[in-house]
């Protein structure tokens, strides 16, 4: 399970989509400083458990345009992390580029997944360089995995680490060239990803931590690596 923010905005300036998640993931960060327990842990390197998607409807163009609505999705592994959320942009309406409408918030239960495709670039860095087509494509999955188990350990300490296969079973690389994501003056390299999921229970597990904490890195602060999930009914 997980829980999502569905929020309508109105868009204050007209942006390139790859611009585009590092303006929300700003607007959002400034509005957690208004709760305690997010500016206390705010600089903490440790796993924020949300991730955002990009604007929809999309534009042909690529182009997010001045004036215009959109729907912005909010992912969290936490019930409370996403409440807590909601409240802070209640507080902090608008920023320089976006201004909230309304929100709605509800709990998601999937059934058993069979693929993730990721909707915004997921961000694998290796030895700090970002991992690129061109690379093993097994040390793509294993990285993979080894960040969704992370995410899973942080959420369930408790819970047993089960060695054996990555819950990934194929994988699609399904951009030509890395896509660059702005991020304070630099550009991320990240890709959109086609994951084929195992069916034993813990690759399960692992997936559904995907789909509300995020695949791979940056999610809390640039959405990267926000999925849809296709699966059992």
């Amino acid at each position: 399970m997980y829980f999502e923010l569905k929020l309508t905005i109105l868009l204050k300036r007209s942006t390139h989509h790859l611009q585009m998640q590092e303006a929300i993931g700003n607007w959002i960060s400034q509005a957690q400083l208004s709760d305690p327990l997010f500016k206390q842990t705010h600089y903490d390197k440790t796993y924020k458990h949300f991730v955002f998607s990009n604007l929809y409807p999309t534009e042909k163009d690529g182009i997010y345009q001045q004036g215009r609505i959109y729907v912005l999705t909010i992912r969290s592994s936490i019930a409370d992390t996403l409440t807590r959320i909601q409240h802070c942009l209640k507080k902090c309406r608008e920023s320089e580029y976006v201004q909230l409408v309304a929100g709605e918030q509800r709990a998601r239960q999937l059934g058993h997944i069979t693929e993730l495709l990721t909707i915004t670039p997921a961000i694998v860095t290796i030895d700090r360089q970002p991992w690129v087509p061109e690379d093993n494509i097994e040390l793509l999955i294993q990285r993979l995995h080894a960040n969704a188990e992370k995410k899973f350990k942080s959420l369930y300490p408790e819970a047993p680490v089960q060695k054996g296969q990555p819950f990934i079973q194929g994988i699609t690389i399904e951009n030509r060239k890395p896509l660059a994501t702005a991020y304070k003056g630099r550009k991320l390299l990240g890709n959109k990803l086609h994951l084929l999921i195992h069916e034993d229970e813990y690759s399960q597990k692992l997936a559904n931590v995907v789909m509300g904490s995020g695949l791979a890195e940056k999610g809390s602060i640039l959405g990267a690596g926000f999925c849809l999930a296709k699966y059992l009914k």
